[in-house]
């Protein structure tokens, strides 16, 4: 069975690179709704046909596809990956392009390589006959890189006790990575308001927004530390420099490891942000997006450990990651489902132009995953 994996990869790679320059070749900007939908168009296009498919649509952002291949009575194993990026559109980096033992493009890395995996990884169990044996549930959702606000509320919260595991695709490490443990985050928009003024005839006291937006500033990079990570990544506001700024608008946000700390850095936040420092600013925030930690547990570990010698198999080390990054896993994990992240291929670069993935990890991760579900199986019947 390993030879016939490895000679049936082999032999479809032409269609595995050119499956993923289709991908890369679209622009699926978290805000190019039709750019998104059209991945989501290319992966239909190749998913095998035995899946039951389900379209969840959007107005604004990307429509989320789910694909269904399980007897009713068994709980499935979940895979999931994201259609969307954060690469707007450049026209002098807009395909996939390769050089030496790597590919570039736009999303290669995180995360259109690991939706490659997950695709082919099913077509070639397909191409030896068994995929119908498997019961999966499948979910590329098109809005991640905002926070995957309507999938969560339309698809993730709603999984738990609907799945018995869950793989996400998102990129593997440079070094040989997958994920199994990652941060959560607060994110948060602060409205200023002041007192306009012309600053060389001030008379009085000066309330200036931007003045409130530094102190708040300071207190919230004072969050940092062992359990905490803070970063205040957004600030705009003022008029002009002889004028008193009245409004200005911050947008920061921070991480932990579990949820105990997270709840005691959301308080401290609140805090924070619903205090003025300065007497006649008000202030108004809003949440902006909020993912819980994503913890191991016992499946979990399992998951990693059979993950690790399946790798041995092919002569890879498989090296565990704690990544601070977000993804579909954080809630996975939170409703309950045992996750391990980060099958995609091996690169880095993400949202650059020097984007890319190791060519061989491409198809290396797709044999990975193969010999993962069939083991898998093998271990449940």
């Amino acid at each position: 069975m390993q030879q016939r994996i490895r000679v049936l990869i082999d032999t479809e790679r032409p269609q595995i690179i050119d499956f993923l320059r289709r991908m890369v070749s679209c622009n699926s900007f978290s805000h190019h709704k039709a750019g998104i939908d059209q991945c989501g168009a290319i992966v239909r296009e190749e998913m095998p046909k035995c899946f039951q498919y389900q379209l969840v649509s959007e107005d604004i952002f990307g429509n989320h596809h789910i694909y269904r291949s399980h007897p009713p009575e068994v709980l499935p194993i979940l895979l999931v990956g994201h259609l969307d990026t954060l690469c707007p559109e450049d026209p002098s980096f807009n395909t996939l392009y390769e050089r030496a033992d790597r590919l570039l493009g736009p999303g290669v890395n995180d995360m259109k390589g690991g939706v490659t995996v997950l695709v082919w990884s099913l077509k070639i169990l397909e191409r030896l006959g068994i995929l119908e044996r498997f019961p999966l549930l499948c979910v590329f959702n098109g809005d991640e890189e905002l926070g995957s606000p309507g999938s969560t509320a339309k698809i993730f919260r709603h999984l738990g006790g609907q799945a018995r595991l869950a793989y996400v695709f998102e990129c593997g490490g440079p070094a040989g990575t997958v994920v199994t443990t990652r941060k959560g985050n607060l994110r948060y928009r602060l409205h200023i308001t002041g007192q306009a003024n012309h600053f060389g005839n001030l008379k009085g006291r000066k309330i200036s927004a931007i003045a409130e937006a530094a102190q708040q500033i300071l207190a919230i990079e004072a969050l940092n530390g062992p359990d905490t990570v803070a970063n205040v990544g957004v600030v705009a506001g003022g008029l002009a420099a002889n004028a008193v700024a009245e409004h200005c608008q911050l947008e920061f946000e921070a991480r932990n490891w579990d949820l105990a700390s997270q709840e005691r850095t959301r308080v401290a936040i609140q805090r924070i942000i619903s205090t003025p420092t300065i007497a006649g600013i008000s202030l108004r925030s809003e949440e902006m997006s909020f993912r819980p930690p994503m913890t191991t547990s016992a499946t979990a570990r399992e998951m990693f450990e059979l993950v690790v010698a399946c790798g041995k198999e092919q002569h890879e080390d498989i090296i565990e990651e704690k990544r601070g990054g977000l993804s579909d896993g954080n809630w996975l994990s939170h409703v309950g489902i045992p996750v391990l992240d980060g099958l995609g291929p091996l690169g880095d670069g993400d949202f650059t132009t020097s984007e890319y993935i190791r060519t061989d990890t491409l198809f290396q991760r797709i044999e990975l995953f193969v010999n993962v579900l069939l083991k898998t199986l093998a271990g449940w019947y």
